[in-house]
């Protein structure tokens, strides 16, 4: 059928009005959805060659950028104090605040720990560098030429970015955010001691300030990756070493001493040169056994130029500093350069080895024969650990046992061992446990700490993710502090180390009820940790992504980091005796921009000590803690929603689909996928999980459930959320994401697999090749994707109906105008890559059936694109249907006429090239940036 309507127009003002009349169409057509109907008429025009593929890219370019300098705005009104005045102002008034109520509040602020960043990778490295650093570059500058560099680097397709995706760069992004930060850090000191010196004259010059720390786990996290072998970590310490080392020198040439720190730098410059030889040497292939010896016999000879424990270099500053002809000056740099170096030691930043609980407990079971999974959680196993840990000689350990050793817990024991006898003496490791749910896996960390010599600086931590492990972790450490063993360790530390994952609770058992669960944990630890150690520190590191699907607060810093650890645990930790300490991450690409400028990195890292400089205020009178019967109520039912749905088989189906194709490659770490229905979305990682709700529209992990887990309490609810910070809070994240949240985006996704919706086109559509179309619906026939697409659809529509109403009743929420409007961006990507899909398929659907010899059918190659495998679709079809070689010489060189070599035409099998291979290729292309595009709405990948 030939179309002879007129084509849709493809600029970004036009589809914009193009969804505004069509949604406008639903007073008089209930079942109107405005996405759907742009998608059909772009696929419309598409199929008849109204437009060509080659024109959508200007429009997806548009709305990217447009997204783009959308998120630059909210990420530059984060950083408040970037381009606006005085960075440090806030922090300066919290601090000047402290010393004018006495040295010991001044100390108790400046002169003490209370928690750091950490820097994490994982797969959220979608966006290349380079966008990304024009990215930062422009929220931090707001320019005309930053923001030209940046519509360049969005309009780049850097087709070969996911192969510059490595460790090794993930790690060299990591060293740059943490240069950035650690320039941060020493402007902290720096405002601290000139702080000191006005308010303490007499005293400033014996004060140590203790700076937020900065640490890493890139290069050194194991759990569910097996790809980085021991050498590579020593040798990324090695190097991260010598770095350092360099920085240090070079501060202490800059101070302007005359001749008085001439030794000391002679002898940093000397364990300079000799670590980086060092890193030189592990970066080879310790597979060789020559190599690995020439390598360890250096990094463990006997030498005056190693230098292990950083007290070499703080010694001579102590003297000068303590030296009462030194200059303020001179004074003041050296404390603050002191700070420095007490804070990171004899590396660029501290390190966080991770392992899976898994890891430990094989260990356990195959060297010493001990179950740690029984019904008690453990305590015969524990009881037996705690023994052996008391009593447990310890193991010399050098490189060749490393070498030999086969167990991956033991070998990151042992690299801990190897790191403070030869690397870094002073520096404390933490050894992050994930899946932790049994207390015996702890212990037996304990254990092998004891056998290797390394408890005294290693801070064991437990990871809480699981809604099992969420509801048990109080009870967990109440079992571990029974142990005289444990309790002696804790004590030894200074503090009890926990982390708490914010992405995999909200991917169990949805984010609101995730952060309540959390928040939950943080008060039953310190009930627990307090009446067996008051005094003793508690230290919550809170990992999370950028996104609100991962426990990224939508919000400023402020309430971000409150979010993560809220004044009322804060409150309540210090009210039985206990010390808190705060760690919070900045994960991979997403979280390294707020770094990614010394500008950007200065206004997070200030923000932060703005956090821990705070206090709690009056979070004890927020009635969200008092009306505990309600609030409980409404949490149990919210996380029985998400658990329902997280366990629906067509959830399953709809995130083990079509959806994983819209991934792309954004980290070195393995993204393992969901096997099929079979496997389920428990199998799918916590970024991905995420990634897939987004680009389908449906952030229903943040968005959703919170109308069906209070319908019979809407006005007591409205009541509480008016009335309570912290409710309100939590209720502003899950209105955000319903902001982002559209079921018509979904609907339209169920329409592209609907075997009656092709039939349809090919009956009534203005399309030129209906035979294609019953040859997709064919294909479509026994698919269950459009079902379980509408199934979820309208569990959805159910829950936000009564979501709405509730929002309907706040005094700040978002109008249902304001929430369609914000969507036309997010709506026209959808629209266009549903219309692209359709046409990917269609494409497919005009080929003939191949022949037998080449191993595939036309069935399975549509497969393959119903599966958004399209880059597979097409080099199978590029096997099947070669292009026609150079025969230029060939044809040149005889002189017999002939048919094929006299004719103009296109040989072989170009001309199906042209029509149906190249786009197919162009197809792929376009759906994976409208997948980056789409990331901008929701303000990271995943």
């Amino acid at each position: 059928m030939t179309d002879r309507r007129s084509a849709t127009s493809l600029d970004l003002t036009s589809v914009q009005e193009t969804l505004r009349v069509n949604a406008a169409e639903i007073e008089k057509d209930p079942l109107t959805n405005s996405v759907l109907s742009l998608a059909l008429s772009l696929f419309q025009d598409l199929d008849c060659g109204n437009h060509h593929l080659e024109e959508f890219a200007p429009l997806i370019d548009d709305v990217h950028f447009k997204l783009l300098c959308e998120r630059a705005d909210r990420f530059r009104a984060q950083h408040i104090s970037v381009g606006a005045g005085d960075t440090w102002a806030e922090v300066r008034s919290r601090l000047e605040a402290a010393a004018e109520d006495g040295l010991d509040a001044f100390t108790a602020a400046a002169g003490r720990a209370h928690g750091g960043i950490v820097f994490t990778a994982h797969p959220t490295f979608a966006l290349s560098r380079s966008v990304r650093q024009a990215f930062a570059e422009h929220a931090a500058q707001n320019t005309d030429e930053t923001l030209a560099r940046l519509r360049a680097e969005a309009n780049n397709p850097h087709e070969d970015w996911p192969d510059q995706i490595t460790l090794q760069s993930e790690h060299e992004e990591t060293q740059s955010a943490i240069r950035n930060a650690r320039d941060a850090a020493r402007k902290y000191a720096e405002l601290v001691i000139e702080v000191a010196q006005k308010y303490f004259p007499d005293q400033w010059r014996s004060f140590r300030p203790v700076l937020p720390t900065i640490a890493s786990w890139v290069g050194y996290d194991l759990d569910g990756r097996t790809d980085i072998h021991w050498s590579q970590s020593i040798a990324l310490r090695l190097g991260e070493k010598a770095v350092q080392l360099s920085y240090y020198a070079e501060r202490l040439r800059s101070i302007g001493a005359g001749n008085k720190l001439d030794a000391v730098i002679a002898r940093v410059e000397a364990a300079q040169t000799h670590t980086a030889k060092a890193a030189e040497l592990f970066a080879g292939d310790l597979s060789s056994s020559g190599t690995l010896i020439k390598a360890a016999n250096f990094l463990t000879g006997e030498t005056q130029a190693k230098l292990v424990d950083s007290d070499e270099i703080i010694a001579p500053l102590d003297a000068l500093i303590a030296d009462p002809s030194s200059s303020a000056d001179l004074v003041s740099a050296l404390i603050v350069l002191r700070s420095e170096i007490e804070a990171l030691q004899l590396g660029t930043a501290r390190i966080h080895l991770r392992v899976n609980a898994a890891q430990v407990r094989t260990v356990l079971s195959r060297d010493l024969e001990l179950e740690t999974e029984d019904s008690e959680l453990g305590r015969l196993a524990l009881r037996n650990l705690a023994d052996m840990a008391d009593g447990e000689a310890v193991r010399p350990v050098n490189f060749a046992d490393l070498f030999i050793e086969q167990s991956t817990a033991r070998r990151q024991f042992m690299m801990c061992a190897q790191i403070l006898k030869h690397i870094d003496a002073k520096s404390p490791i933490r050894f992050l446990i994930a899946e932790s749910e049994n207390p015996a896996t702890v212990m037996g960390a304990l254990y092998l700490a004891h056998q290797y010599g390394v408890a005294h600086a290693l801070d064991i931590s437990p990871l809480f993710e699981t809604p099992e492990a969420l509801e048990s972790g109080g009870r967990f450490v109440e079992r571990l502090l029974e142990e005289p063993t444990f309790v002696e360790y804790v004590k030894q530390r200074g503090y009890l180390s926990i982390q708490l994952g914010f992405s995999d609770s909200g991917r169990f058992i949805g984010q609101v009820a995730g952060n309540m669960a959390i928040e939950r944990i943080h008060s039953l630890i310190g009930r627990a940790l307090g009446d067996k150690l008051p005094g003793c520190g508690l230290l919550f590191f809170n990992t999370h992504g950028e996104s609100i699907g991962r426990g990224g607060y939508p919000g400023s810093f402020e309430q971000r980091f409150d979010h993560l650890l809220t004044k009322w645990t804060r409150a309540g930790l210090v009210s039985r005796g206990l010390h808190p300490l705060h760690e919070v991450s900045f994960q991979g690409g997403d979280g390294f921009m707020h770094f990614g400028t010394p500008e950007l990195s200065e206004a997070t890292y200030a923000a932060f000590c703005e956090h821990i400089l705070s206090d709690t205020g009056s979070a004890h009178e927020d009635p969200f803690y008092k009306r505990t019967d309600f609030v409980w109520d409404a949490y149990r039912a919210l996380r029985s929603w998400h658990e329902t749905i997280f366990g629906n088989p067509d959830y399953a189906h709809m995130l083990g689909g079509f959806a994983t194709g819209f991934l792309v490659k954004a980290g070195s770490r393995p993204v393992k996928r969901a096997g099929g229905i079979i496997a389920g979305p428990s199998a799918i990682r916590a970024i991905s999980h995420n990634a897939l709700l987004q680009q389908l529209g449906v952030p229903l992990n943040s968005a959703c459930g919170i109308g069906s887990s209070v319908r019979r309490e809407s006005e007591r609810l409205t009541h509480l959320i008016d009335e309570s910070p912290r409710l309100h809070s939590l209720v502003m994240l899950a209105t955000t994401a319903r902001m982002l949240t559209s079921l018509p985006v979904l609907r339209g996704y169920a329409t592209v697999f609907d075997p009656e919706a092709w039939l349809s086109l090919a009956k009534h559509g203005n399309v030129c090749n209906a035979g294609a179309m019953h040859k997709v619906a064919s294909a479509l026939a026994d698919y269950q994707t459009s079902t379980s697409l509408r199934k979820i659809a309208n569990i959805l529509a159910v829950d936000l109906m009564e979501f709405d109403r509730l929002l309907n009743t706040l005094k700040d929420s978002p109008s249902v105008e304001d929430r369609h409007e914000a969507r036309l961006e997010f709506h026209a990507l959808h629209a266009i890559r549903q219309a692209i899909m359709m046409y990917a398929l269609s494409l497919v659907g005009r080929l003939r059936n191949f022949s037998a010899r080449h191993d595939i059918s036309l069935e399975e190659i549509l497969d393959l694109v119903l599966n958004l495998q399209i880059d597979d679709a097409v080099a199978r079809l590029e096997e099947i249907y070669p292009l026609s070689r150079d025969d230029d010489e060939l044809v040149s060189g005889l002189s017999e006429p002939g048919f094929e070599a006299s004719s103009d035409a296109l040989t072989g099998y170009d001309l199906l090239h042209r029509d149906i291979i190249d786009p197919l290729r162009l197809s792929g292309e376009l759906i994976r940036r409208i997948s980056l595009a789409n990331c901008h709405a929701f303000g990271a990948w995943g």
